[in-house]
């Protein structure tokens, strides 16, 4: 610890005084992002100004827009470097930078995905409203208060959500490119501190300034001109400096997190989903093989859609190798302990698991249940058969008896089945629902970033599951048997035994 301190005496700070020590440090990355920001603007302005008439001024069209992107990543990486804490194993500013990309595309996705939203808003409200019961539809869940819950969900997950999630990422990966400290960065994403400051950077930087122009113009021309400079003005020194002090609040808060101890739990179930890596590349394989596979097929004729003789066997294949993965997913993911079943056994040991699962919702859709049977079925026959068939899998039927009822008592197997569920199962519905009555008015990139986002959402949360319940069968124990020296106590004094030698006087005046 005092290594640490030595390292980072930053660290013995309060952490507002480290706050501004950053900022204090690194003046001219802070300037830049005042006077550099506003000079893109300007010149993304001028570019729309740009005449096309000739050559060259199509090609400079289209590399104004090139150079202000690499100028602004360039401007964003660097402010992220300069604001964290050099370890000593930076990558180089071209690859920090080459990296944001990936989350600036993760950010346009889903504010696509929330502008279509937006556009669902009245639709959305008035078939809720239409829901609601009737004493309800003109007082609480009028159309007027749908609509605007419904905005301010939008904006709340526009606006903090989001953010919140791809800062500290963007942030790590300016520095370390994908050599992420994951373990950091979901402390940080738990730190109540971070939430509290995003929502004040969204009130304060996205809020308050539109709030400058939603009042009626008044006064003179220059008047209302000058008003309007005025506003702008506020609004952006309030918007870079929201997004500047939260930089460097993001870069605070990741130096402040302590590595976990070694027997953590968000330590345990990171270290085995990287020993199920290779199966787990395999199962996103397998899903991105099904969805090209289904793409082809419903470009095919009617006749041959309806046929059956080629999308039968493409699912009676991917369901094999949906079985292998999932047996091989759980068996990398369980640490091995005493002699292991051969890899067929356990497959179709977990098949004698997954079978009744199956026979139980099918029945119940025959008998047309309730919606919310359903979704109570969804979570409790998972969380009741995934422990027998991941166990199923590294001992066949020899299953650890003592230690399968100890994860059905524990009540963060059940908190993680629910949020699988909801996250996995819940929210792709709404993102991808069975019915087009929406659908054929959507714009082109939504309804693919609609799919990407599903299957993301569903094969993320069920592998994140398969970890989390290895790690629960690992941290059960089993109950205590009785050891050597208890057998030893409890034999007959007549039986010649010795009995065994301790530090006091009581065991010989027995």
């Amino acid at each position: 610890m005092n290594d640490s301190k030595a390292m980072s005496p930053h660290l013995a700070l309060n952490p507002f005084t480290d706050l501004f020590r950053r900022l204090r440090s690194k003046p001219a990355w802070v300037a830049a992002q005042l006077w550099v920001t506003l000079l893109l603007v300007l010149a993304g302005v001028a570019w729309t100004r740009l005449p096309d008439r000739h050559t060259w001024q199509v090609l400079l069209s289209l590399l104004v827009p090139l150079l202000l992107a690499i100028a602004a990543l360039a401007l964003q990486a660097g402010t992220m470097r300069a604001l964290a804490d050099d370890d000593g194993k930076r990558v180089k500013l071209v690859l920090g930078a080459a990296t944001l990309l990936v989350w600036v595309a993760v950010f346009w996705a889903c504010w696509a995905i929330l502008d279509w939203c937006d556009d669902q808003t009245f639709l959305w409200a008035g078939y809720l409203n239409s829901q609601a019961p009737a004493h309800l539809r003109a007082t609480l869940f009028s159309w007027q208060h749908l609509v605007t819950w419904i905005t301010l969900l939008i904006w709340i997950l526009r606006w903090v959500l989001v953010p919140s999630k791809l800062i500290p990422l963007a942030l790590a990966s300016a520095q370390w490119s994908w050599r992420l400290p994951w373990l950091k960065l979901i402390r940080l994403l738990r730190n109540w501190r971070w939430w509290l400051a995003v929502a004040l950077a969204a009130l304060i930087g996205v809020a308050l300034p539109g709030r400058f122009f939603t009042g009626e113009p008044q006064g003179a021309v220059a008047h209302q001109v000058w008003a309007v400079v005025l506003k702008l003005i506020g609004s952006y020194l309030l918007a870079v400096v929201s997004w500047v002090l939260l930089l460097a609040w993001s870069a605070v808060l990741l130096a402040r997190q302590q590595e976990p101890a070694e027997g953590a739990l968000d330590r345990d179930l990171l270290d085995r989903l990287f020993k199920g890596r290779l199966w787990i590349a395999a199962w996103a394989g397998g899903v991105l093989l099904s969805t090209l596979f289904d793409h082809l097929i419903a470009q095919l004729p009617e006749n041959l859609r309806s046929s059956g003789w080629i999308v039968l066997p493409e699912r009676v294949i991917m369901m094999a190798l949906l079985v292998v993965v999932q047996t091989g997913l759980l068996r990398a993911m369980i640490d091995e302990e005493g002699r292991r079943a051969r890899f067929l056994w356990g497959a179709l040991s977990m098949l004698v698991w997954v079978l009744p699962a199956l026979v139980a919702v099918v029945l119940m859709g025959l008998f047309h249940a309730p919606d919310i049977l359903l979704w109570a079925t969804f979570v409790v026959l998972p969380a009741i058969f995934i422990p027998f068939s991941a166990a199923s899998t590294q001992r066949a039927l020899r299953l650890p008896w003592r230690r399968i009822p100890q994860v059905l008592y524990d009540w963060r197997w059940w908190i993680g089945v629910l949020l699988a569920v909801v996250i996995g199962g819940a929210l792709p519905k709404l993102i991808q629902p069975n019915g087009s009555t929406a659908a054929d008015a959507l714009p082109e990139e939504i309804p693919v970033l609609r799919t990407i986002i599903f299957h993301v959402l569903s094969f993320g949360s069920w592998v994140v599951l398969m970890g989390w319940v290895t790690v629960l069968l690992a941290r059960a124990e089993s109950s205590p048997k009785r050891s050597g020296d208890d057998v030893q106590h409890a034999a007959p004094a007549n039986s010649g035994l010795p009995l065994p030698e301790s530090g006091d006087d009581s065991g010989r005046k027995a």
